[in-house]
């Protein structure tokens, strides 16, 4: 049995749609920039990679708006477009169409705006806590559509998205879903939510005169990671379905892996990264030779490229060198539990199109990060065997392999 693609959407700081994405990530545009929704002037990290060009009321109503988070609307848009892309699934009953998101804070704008009004005394809005609620935004994608089959919200930090798409396929391949509607989202330029990441010294600090330099994953000199905005969704199902729908087939998700470090709550961990990128290669039935590109999670963070770099090493052994790499991240910064479900896309459209985007800033690479990360200029190349890798805080790590149809 084999799982398939067919429709995908995405909101990102580097475009608001497949196409426009895609384009912008292979001539490796730059989406971080001073952050522009709230006053960061007291902010250590000033920069981000925000959507500004979102609009909800262009397909929401006023008491939608009123009723979700920013979260939400970022899930839902793109999960408008998956749906127009995957073309009618009514040919599956609604019961049997299933939802798998991630996000790894949910509805934190909600949270520290509620927060700020409990602490001036003010009331709070009614619909607070539906607004806040991690689930709140697969809640909304299934019954925007009607779809009544299980309906999961995957929290697992900055693996959440790629947690939800290994669920999804989980559920697909035990017949529990004909189709599920997977992906990750996530809002979380907030003052808040990035003091407390500036606190853990996660987030880069050095660049805020220079915004389009500061995410620069395997470089020499970089500071930490970039926060940002964003999300994901894919539509999966049986590739013999999709077939006799006479869907577009954009790739298969061919294997799943998922690992727990067990070591230390926010510190990266080789041996578990390498773990759960063999269980993934494994589940697909490929060789670890057969892997030609991997998306790499990379945030820009001082130990944590070289760790990554490190796992796959440490996995692929001299294949490693002949592997391309690349790092979304680069160019739109770190979307939390969104970044695996746009990282899977870019891995999708890789296979898809023959090209690997670039891993942007990437002048001089530190010594101890020596792999291919295709560096600044995109790559022609026919791709067959692709991973996205994922890698969060309480030591989940998770890894998807995509191949051609």
């Amino acid at each position: 049995m084999h799982i398939v693609v067919t429709g995908m959407g995405i909101v990102s700081p580097i475009g608001i749609g497949i196409d426009r994405f895609w384009e912008n990530a292979v001539v490796g545009v730059n989406g971080i920039a001073g952050i522009q929704s709230f006053d960061a002037s007291k902010q250590r990290s000033r920069v981000a990679g925000e959507v500004a060009d979102f609009d909800p009321k262009t397909f929401l109503s006023a008491k939608q708006i009123d009723q979700t988070d920013r979260f939400a609307q970022l899930a839902l848009h793109a999960a408008n477009q998956a749906a127009q892309d995957a073309g009618s699934l009514t040919c599956y009953e609604p019961q049997r169409i299933a939802v798998s998101l991630g996000s790894g804070m949910g509805g934190f704008a909600t949270f520290e705006s509620s927060a700020a009004r409990k602490i001036q005394n003010k009331s709070l809005p009614p619909f607070s806590v539906p607004r806040i609620m991690t689930n709140s935004a697969a809640a909304w994608i299934a019954t925007q559509y009607g779809f009544r089959g299980a309906n999961l919200t995957c929290s697992t930090a900055c693996s959440s998205g790629a947690n939800a798409i290994g669920m999804a396929l989980d559920l697909l391949r035990t017949d529990k879903a004909d189709a599920v509607i997977a992906g990750g989202a996530e809002a979380c330029v907030l003052p808040m939510t990035m003091s407390g990441f500036e606190a853990l010294m996660a987030l880069s600090t050095g660049f805020n005169n220079d915004p389009a330099h500061a995410s620069r994953p395997f470089a020499k000199g970089r500071d930490g990671f970039v926060m940002s905005e964003g999300a994901g969704i894919l539509v999966l199902e049986r590739e013999e379905a999709a077939k006799e729908r006479n869907a577009r087939i954009y790739a298969r998700v061919a294997g799943y892996g998922c690992a727990c470090d067990a070591t230390h709550i926010v510190a990266p961990d080789t041996d578990g990264q390498a773990a759960a990128m063999r269980i993934a290669v494994e589940d697909a039935g490929v060789t670890l030779n057969q892997v030609e590109y991997i998306n790499a999670h990379a945030t820009s963070t001082p130990i944590g490229d070289i760790i990554e770099t490190k796992a796959i090493k440490q996995l692929f052994g001299d294949h490693a060198r002949q592997i391309a790499i690349s790092a979304t991240k680069s160019m739109i910064g770190h979307s939390i539990g969104a970044s695996a479900a746009i990282g899977s896309i870019a891995t999708i459209m890789t296979l898809h199109t023959g090209t690997i985007h670039p891993t942007i800033n990437l002048d001089e690479a530190d010594p101890e990060c020596d792999l291919d990360y295709t560096p600044n200029q995109a790559v022609r190349k026919k791709v067959r065997t692709g991973m996205c890798n994922a890698f969060g805080f309480g030591g989940n790590n998770a890894s998807i392999v995509f191949t051609t149809p």
